[in-house]
């Protein structure tokens, strides 16, 4: 039912936007990523080739004031062996109400950190670094609310302040497989979800600079746990024609919970880290190398010897975690990628429901393939 409601979706907005698109400069877009994925035999981790994301967006000016976003997306994520349609993003913006300042209501992927803010079929790798995974979801945090994005009187600075339910923090916030059923995507939250992010740019030329951003997130999840996170990212680019030959992205975070329960007190501290280099050899060819590193600290009580072990795609992370992925992507146009990935991780340990007996560190090999293309205009993007 829901895959024929999609696809009479599509139709009708497709079919409405072909009439009207020179009157009302309606917008269109929609984009695919398929992904195939094997690892070595030992690591039980999944294998399959499938569509991990299919999505239709349609944007345009509503009046001389607003701007609105819509869109429909289509998930598989093979972890969890599911699939489900769901509202994307669905906000009404403005750039006219306040000087030098967008205002966002609706639903949308929160301003914050690099990465979070870019639809995961945008991004230069095919997999989330770890930290993200672990942090913010396997594609991104969204949430329903309003976010200020404001340009500081230098023009090289923006603060961005947002506020959310918080109820679509992270779809894999729940710790066990076993408990992943009795969690649904959008579990209320016990208060708001704020956050801040301060930006800098750095121009060292025409064609290359650098950005870095200091970001601040606040919040009590549905199970009363209060979340800290602070976090560093870096962006820097190099622009030689039409093609960026160098990139270099970081993203720096550290998280402190606390839950109290009963007069006692629950508290963790993780802190995670990628750094990502690519080299783009010319408009067609471009090679990746990636850096993931993530300190696991299980969650436990005062005085007690109780752990909580942190689940990421049906792995447990017993202490750290690290890994090294390699890439290389083909541009075909901008309308067409592929990407073939190698990533060799440690410190993983393989989760089994009906296994009791206590885990060790073991190490992975996985293989990716990932075509990425898109019809229709694609929104421009920040730096």
């Amino acid at each position: 039912m829901l895959k024929k409601l999609l696809l009479l979706s599509l139709i009708t907005i497709q079919s409405v936007s072909a009439q009207s698109n020179d009157q009302q400069l309606i917008k269109w877009f929609a984009g695919a990523d398929i992904v195939g994925t094997t690892a070595d035999s030992d690591s039980e981790l999944e294998t399959d080739f499938y569509v991990r994301e299919f999505e239709f967006s349609a944007y345009s000016a509503i009046d001389h004031t607003w701007n609105g976003v819509l869109t429909l997306a289509y998930h598989k994520e093979l972890e969890a062996n599911e699939e489900h349609m769901e509202i994307h993003e669905a906000f009404i913006q403005s750039s006219k109400l306040f000087n030098l300042s967008t205002l966002k209501i609706g639903k949308f992927f929160m301003g914050f950190g690099r990465i979070n803010k870019f639809h995961r079929h945008d991004w230069s790798f095919t997999d989330a670094p770890f930290v993200q995974k672990a942090f913010f979801g396997n594609e991104g945090s969204k949430g329903t609310g309003m976010e200020f994005h404001r340009n500081l009187p230098s023009m090289t600075s923006t603060i961005t302040f947002g506020i959310t339910k918080g109820d679509e923090f992270n779809h894999t916030e729940h710790g066990d497989e076993e408990e992943a059923g009795e969690h649904s995507h959008s579990e209320s939250a016990k208060a708001p979800t704020g956050y801040i992010r301060f930006a800098k740019f750095f121009e060292s030329s025409t064609t290359e600079g650098s950005e870095i951003g200091l970001n601040y997130i606040s919040r009590t999840d549905s199970e009363s746990v209060h979340s800290q996170y602070a976090g560093i990212d870096f962006i820097y680019k190099k622009r030689t024609g039409r093609f960026i030959s160098q990139l270099i992205q970081a993203e720096l975070w550290t998280k402190t919970s606390r839950k109290e329960h009963d007069d006692e007190v629950e508290s963790n501290n993780e802190q995670g880290v990628y750094i990502y280099y690519q080299y783009g050899k010319d408009r067609h060819h471009s090679y990746g190398l990636r850096l993931d590193y993530f300190n696991a600290d299980p969650m436990h009580e005062e005085g007690a010897a109780e752990e909580h072990h942190h689940s990421v795609d049906g792995m447990t992370i017993e202490k750290e975690f690290s890994s090294l992925t390699v890439n290389y992507t083909y541009t075909n146009s901008e309308f067409m990628r592929t990407r073939f990935s190698l990533e060799h991780g440690q410190g993983l340990t393989i989760e089994d429901a009906h296994d009791d007996h206590e885990h060790e560190d073991e190490t992975y090999t996985k293989a990716s393939i990932q075509f990425v293309f898109s019809i229709g205009a694609h929104p421009a993007h920040v730096y």
